[in-house]
């Protein structure tokens, strides 16, 4: 990797400043980010970020001393870290083939007649936004409570409790008044 980066750099004088920087403190930039990301693919992303920012800013990386480099490093990588957490939590969906202990006590085909009629709402709750489909597959299909679906998702109980009554309230205006 360290080649790639070179070839980005024209001064030769940055070309051994990052050749330093990569081989002194590559293992340690790494060990940093994985404390923070806890996923190596995630933490080599983070580095890699880092590098490609520094070469692409042309700004100093203060090597007067060891420590004030170390520094400089850590807050880089420390960003990196939290913009790549930040990125995956924007996306997060539930995988629901990992969710444990999944009991079905209340099944939304009991609830109808018609087994059209049922299939029908599934289909409407699979071209919801994921926002309310997560939420109302995590409630009515795996009976999860609010406290629980907000964990899973990582949001708020508040957030989730909103989120599954606008999901109810779509629901409704779609089909009339069905018990979910």
């Amino acid at each position: 990797m360290l080649l790639f980066y070179l070839s980005l750099i024209q001064s030769e004088e940055e070309r051994i400043n990052i050749s330093r920087i990569y081989e002194t403190y590559l293992n340690w930039m790494l060990k940093i980010a994985f404390h923070f990301l806890q996923d190596e693919t995630d933490a080599e992303d983070a580095v890699n970020d880092v590098f490609l920012s520094l070469i692409s800013s042309n700004s100093s990386i203060p090597t007067d001393s060891e420590n004030e480099t170390k520094a400089y490093l850590f807050i880089c990588i420390r960003n990196a870290a939290f913009k790549i957490k930040k990125s995956k939590s924007k996306h997060k969906t539930v995988n629901y083939d990992e969710l444990y202990n999944v009991s079905v006590k209340y099944n939304l085909e009991d609830d109808f007649f018609n087994k059209d009629r049922y299939n029908e709402v599934l289909s409407f709750i699979n071209t919801m936004s994921p926002i309310y489909k997560d939420v109302l597959t995590l409630k009515l299909t795996f009976n999860k409570s609010l406290k629980e679906i907000s964990k899973i998702l990582n949001i708020p109980l508040k957030t989730a409790e909103s989120r599954l009554l606008r999901g109810k309230s779509l629901l409704n205006e779609r089909f009339g008044d069905i018990d979910v």
